[in-house]
Order: C-alpha cells, then structure tokens, then sequence
C-alpha cells in the first residue's frame, strides 16, 4: 500500500503540474474555471480511486450565488467542492497558498482571494475584496472552521465568513463533506478508496440581519453539520 501511496503522490503532483503549467498558461479566466472544476478535480479523485457523491444540488438555485461554508479536514475538500458545483467558487484562503509551487499561480489566475492573518489591515481589505466578489454576482467558498481540523470533529468556527455574509447579504450554504479525510489523510501521503459524499443543505438566509446577529447566524449555520 505504501508504494501504491507513492505513486499516488507523483501522478497527482504530475496531474496538477500539467494542468497549472502546461494548459492553465494558454487559456483565459473561463477556461481556467473550466478546468478546474471538471478536469483537476474529477482527475484527482480517479487517482485517489474514490468517488465523489453528491447529495442536495435541489435546495441550489442556479441563478442565485451563495457564500458556501464546509467543513474541512483533508485538502481533497477543495477538488471536492469543484466537482460537486462546478460553480466559480471563489475561496478565501491564506495567503501562503498563493505562493506554493503546485497551486500559486492557478489559484492566481482563478482569482482566489488571499487573507495575510498576521496583518489585520491587509486581512480587513481582503474580506472588503471578498464583498464585492459577492456583489458582483460570484460564488465565495470559506472554510469556517479557518484550517483542517486534526481530530475529524468540527471546530470552533470563526466570525469573519459571517459577517462577510450578513454586510452582503448573501444566503449562506452549509455544505458537509465526509470520508474526504479517509480518502486524502491529513499527512498528505496516506490515500485510501473511499466514496466521499459532498451535501449541500438548505441555505441560511442573512436578509434583515445585522452584524450583531453573526454568533446567531454562526450557531444556525453549525447545527446544519449536526
């Protein structure tokens, strides 16, 4: 099993080379988009030998853009949220991905907005970025939680996302995603088959609601992964 692991670890390190060097540098932002969500995403889970199933696409309007919040424990969350939407889900992520190797300049080009946590005016002018990325129609993916968990239970979810939610007023979906850990350890080099299943709940409407009421929203949103 380790030396299938290995193998693994090149064809997927080769897959996401070849999609952010060799073919991400002749496209434009829609092709770019493309791609991503139904190339590298459905390509990393054949070479995870998993399945990815989707459950809730229903209680989705197609004409309406969200603010999707999932929980997280395994980088494969994010191929997963691709694959089950394939929407333009603009992720807010910390800014040391930006600069990786495998994933800066794709994540670059798709127009992934950037946090600096250690800067709390830069980090302030990224959740403004963010609010108007809603306003202009496009999808926003947070991880609430603001990192993988270590255990596979959820965490204490912070406030940011929320109050990014309610200054747009943006429905917030819940989307809870399992086994994607089992599938894609949080070591990054342990992979075992598995059929991650991506569930998308009802969303959690923000009309009418002030930034006083985002532990409410916050608690609302959670009891959906429960």
């Amino acid at each position: 099993m380790i030396i299938i692991n290995i193998l693994q670890l090149i064809f997927l390190s080769l897959w996401t080379i070849f999609i952010v060097y060799i073919c991400a540098p002749f496209l434009n932002y829609n092709g770019a988009w493309y791609i991503t969500t139904h190339w590298w995403a459905g390509g990393c889970a054949r070479i995870l030998f998993s399945k990815i199933k989707i459950e809730g696409l229903e209680n989705l309007d197609p004409k309406q853009h969200y603010i999707f919040m999932a929980n997280h424990s395994s980088y494969f969350d994010i191929a997963c949220l691709f694959y089950a939407t394939k929407r333009r889900l603009h992720f807010i992520a910390k800014q040391e991905l930006g600069r990786q190797f495998f994933t800066g300049y794709m994540l670059r080009k798709l127009k992934i907005i950037f946090i600096d946590r250690s800067n709390a005016l830069r980090s302030a002018t990224s959740m403004r970025q963010a609010i108007e990325t809603i306003k202009s129609g496009k999808d926003i993916a947070i991880f609430p939680e603001g990192t993988r968990t270590k255990t596979g239970k959820l965490g204490v979810f912070k406030k940011g996302g929320f109050k990014m939610a309610i200054q747009s007023q943006t429905p917030i979906v819940p989307v809870v995603i399992e086994n994607s850990a089992k599938a894609w350890a949080r070591n990054n080099i342990t992979f075992r088959p598995a059929t991650v299943v991506v569930r998308f709940c009802k969303p959690v409407e923000t009309a009418h609601l002030t930034e006083n009421d985002a532990q409410i929203l916050s608690e609302k949103v959670r009891g959906s992964f429960e």
